[in-house]
């Protein structure tokens, strides 16, 4: 993968998100991540290229659309991680978890995520309003 400079300034779509909701929101990104894979260090997001992919909710102090483009860098801006996330927001229940993932290291993919939905980890943390729902508009994944 060729190098990218990241844009920790613009939030692209993203900007309807205000401050709560956004550090919710990354803090369930970093979360889901390391289901996957460990990281042993600080990540930044930089969401300038992120788009708008469909569903929106709004939450706290703001609201959010199941975004593509999010990029995700190190300390030393490589990038680690790129994806694409979906919510889950039924009643008084809310959590964010990557669709699909790419993880990078040295500029070679180490994980990739390619088939959308709720992988297992996820899943077991539902409740069971919310798995009904989801199984009903076919959001299982089994990974």
């Amino acid at each position: 993968m060729q190098p990218v400079k990241p844009d920790y300034v613009n939030l692209g779509l993203s900007t309807p998100m205000g401050p709560q909701l956004r550090a919710l929101v990354e803090q369930y990104l970093l979360t889901d991540l390391a289901a996957y894979v460990v990281l042993n260090q600080k990540l930044k997001f930089d969401w300038s290229g992120s788009c708008i992919e469909g569903r929106d909710s709004t939450y706290l102090d703001g609201s959010l659309e199941n975004y593509s483009g999010i990029l995700l860098f190190d300390e030393q801006d490589n990038l680690v991680a790129d994806g694409w996330m979906e919510f889950i927001h039924e009643d008084d229940f809310f959590l964010v978890y990557w669709d699909y993932v790419t993880v990078w290291q040295d500029g070679k993919e180490i994980f990739d995520k390619p088939d959308p939905g709720i992988p297992d980890h996820v899943w077991a943390q539902l409740p069971d309003y919310s798995k009904l729902i989801c199984e009903k508009a076919s959001r299982r994944y089994i990974r």
